[in-house]
């Protein structure tokens, strides 16, 4: 069935909204019927809607009399949400007289493509095609950037002009603004989120429980009819009635466009509080090794050294600041040196690195730097042969380049150095050695490149040689010398009884403990499933539980994470059924949605149990027996031997990790753990 598009003025043009709880659409067409004549809008309507904020009435399908209303708060990366759209479509088709869907934008800041995918919906929005544009984006998720939006605009007949214009538009840009300070108003700040009629849902359902709501709202609104309430009051009066707690602010923010409160707005970045590593004072003993991508002459009176990631957002964005600093600076004032520091979350930021000094091989590095940070999200294994192509490479070599692993040793050695000098998070820069991080403005760059072009002229006008300046600069700069990677201490823990990935009798047996809440603790995971996969016969991973919650841990003097108790229940439910860790997998890419972030703690952990036996049964686990050992307390013992081997190890938050009873202090990266459990095998650590 097509999709229909609401009638809803954007920016510059008339704006159609809710209007006493009603949306103004296209009226529904069904395949092969002929158009239906536009319904006369009422001149009050009209006035009203005329009168209304731009962007008030956000994207709606179905017809403006359906009985039940889905509010869909959704982020066009989100797996999550990709599954719950074809439940959605579904849903359309099976109610088309019944069911409208509402859509809100709610672009979450850890996926670096949300917002730009988010400004693109709504710039087909302004064409009338933002249902055309959503199903591009949910069935290419993988593939959002920049370049795909304008040619998935192209393919749905977009005025590409018109298009790429919009795309810029602050405007634009405020109107997303608005839905994620309305989703967040309305208490919804992971995704997918929805509201039927009110009634709250959260993550991807099942067909079978948004089917259970709707008909007992169709059957609610008939109901309503019969008693003769008018059908445009409907929605309004069952959202108010099915959620007490924000129905009133559905239908005002939603419904009527009313303006959010300034409190629910995205709150703006803190103020960056410097590290005492990040003094920009310091000189820091930044070497190089000659090898590194180079822009600029090799005797240039200013060095800028850059540590990035192909995958962080900022690094992508602070790459307008590195243009203006070529614009205003000749090459034989400052040369920009290139190093990589991938990160170990950052699951294609590796392969990207090697793409692009594989392409470098060919002297290509920097047409494919600029290919791969405009296309973020497209950097897969699979992808990147496409970008090789349209930089003009010749494949053969780049992929033999990319399966020899050739410059993974020239990326690890950056690593190392970025470790000496405290580069761990990215983008990080040093200028002449003194450390600037983050995504800066070219303000903060063009005041530390003068301070040491001054200094560098200095230099040269004293005798020393330009091409001497930046060893001498940095030669007896600072380097942070790091703990031993594993402590003296060992720790005695009983392995038996815990959830275990790899053979019960490895030689190396890291043990991890964690708290289902705790982001960090997600984070390790692709790593740590890594080492045990390179050593397959050696390794194993040990889960032990520390849940940072008064709850269940007599450790902790306060609440941290309330839903951390109640999900380690629930994880050796899950293990005694054999599926431990499907369950910590699930639980981890979906925790921050796991718990309602307000009202009453009670109604909060009931609706934490109502997520946690989805995923359970998502991951095919029986419930009721799930229930029952829930039920019986049967992980209190265990629990409590967790918690006290934590203490008497010297835990006092997560992710720790323990490697052969000895904790480790390392960076949490394959590859250096990898080098770590080697020296542990080889009986040098």
């Amino acid at each position: 069935m097509k999709k229909d598009t609401a009638i809803i003025a954007i920016i510059g043009a008339a704006v159609l909204a809710f209007v006493a709880g009603t949306m103004i659409n296209k009226p529904a067409k069904k395949a092969g019927d002929a158009a239906a004549a536009a319904q006369p809008v009422q001149a009050q309507q009209t006035a009203q809607a005329a009168a209304a904020p731009a962007f008030a009435g956000n994207p709606s399908m179905g017809p403006a009399d359906a009985k039940v209303t889905i509010i869909e708060i959704s982020d066009f990366q989100c797996p999550f949400c990709s599954r719950a759209k074809a439940t959605l479509d579904e849903l359309h088709k099976e109610y088309p007289n019944d069911l409208r869907i509402v859509f809100v934008n709610q672009p979450l800041s850890f996926h670096n493509q949300a917002r730009p995918a988010a400004i693109a919906s709504f710039a087909a929005h302004k064409q009338g095609k933002f249902w055309e544009m959503y199903d591009k984006l949910f069935s290419n998720a993988k593939e959002l950037g920049d370049d795909n939006y304008k040619k998935w605009a192209k393919e749905i007949g977009l005025d590409m002009a018109r298009f790429e214009s919009d795309l810029k538009d602050a405007d634009v840009a405020k109107a997303v603004d608005r839905d994620q300070a309305v989703a967040n108003a309305l208490g919804v700040s992971g995704t997918p989120g929805f509201f039927v009629n009110g009634v709250s849902l959260s993550g991807a359902q099942p067909k079978e429980e948004f089917k259970k709501i709707i008909d007992e709202q169709i059957k609610k609104a008939n109901d309503e009819l019969g008693k003769g309430t008018p059908m445009a009051e409907i929605n309004e009066k069952l959202t108010r009635a099915n959620n007490p707690s924000v129905g009133s602010q559905i239908i005002g923010l939603v419904f009527k466009g009313e303006e959010p409160p300034k409190s629910a707005a995205a709150a703006p970045p803190a103020p960056k509080r410097e590290k005492p590593g990040d003094d920009p004072n310091v000189v820091w003993k930044v070497e190089l090794h000659g090898d590194e991508p180079i822009k600029g002459n090799a005797d240039a009176l200013v060095t800028l050294v850059e540590f990035t990631d192909f995958q962080c957002p900022f690094c992508s964005k602070v790459r307008a600041s590195l243009e203006e600093v070529k614009k205003n600076y000749a090459p034989d004032k400052v040369r920009l040196v290139f190093k990589n520091q991938p990160l170990p979350f950052h699951s294609n930021a590796m392969i990207a690195a090697e793409a692009a000094l594989c392409a470098g091989d060919q002297g290509k590095f920097w047409e494919m730097e600029e290919r791969l940070f405009s296309n973020q999200g497209a950097l897969g294994a699979d992808e990147l042969p496409g970008h090789a192509k349209e930089v003009g490479l010749n494949l053969d070599k780049f992929n033999k380049c990319l399966a020899d692993h050739k410059f993974k040793p020239q990326i690890l050695k950056d690593q190392a150095t970025a470790e000496k000098i405290t580069a761990t998070g990215t983008p990080a820069f040093f200028v002449n050695g003194r450390k600037l991080g983050g995504n800066r403005p070219f303000e903060d760059f063009k005041k530390l490149i003068d301070e040491e072009m001054g200094k560098a002229e200095a230099k040269v006008a004293s005798g020393v040689a330009r091409k001497e300046i930046y060893a001498k600069t940095i030669g007896d700069g600072k380097e942070f010398i790091p703990p031993p990677p594993l402590e003296a201490k060992v720790a005695d823990f009983d392995y038996r009884g815990s959830p275990t990935l790899g053979p019960k009798d490895a030689k190396v047996k890291i043990v991890e403990f964690k708290d289902f809440e705790c982001p960090f603790c997600a984070k390790i995971i692709p790593a740590l499933k890594q080492v045990q996969k390179d050593n397959a016969s050696k390794v194993s991973i040990v889960f032990k539980h520390f849940p940072l919650s008064n709850q269940c841990n007599p450790k902790m003097s306060r609440e941290m994470h309330p839903g951390a108790c109640l999900a380690a229940y629930w994880s050796m439910a899950a293990e005694a059924q054999g599926k431990f860790w499907e369950f910590e997998d699930i639980v981890f890419q979906n925790y921050q949605s796991m718990m309602p972030r307000e009202g009453e703690l009670p109604a909060r952990l009931a609706a934490q149990t109502e997520n946690l036996k989805r995923w359970c049964k998502e991951i095919g686990m029986d419930i009721a027996k799930a229930e029952a050992f829930v039920a019986s307390k049967a992980y209190e013992d265990r629990l409590k031997k967790d918690m006290n081997e934590a203490v008497d190890a010297g835990v006092n938050g997560t992710p720790a990790v323990y490697i052969n009873g000895r904790k480790y202090n390392g960076g949490m990266n394959a590859d250096r753990l990898n080098k770590i459990i080697g020296q542990v095998l080889e009986g040098k650590l």
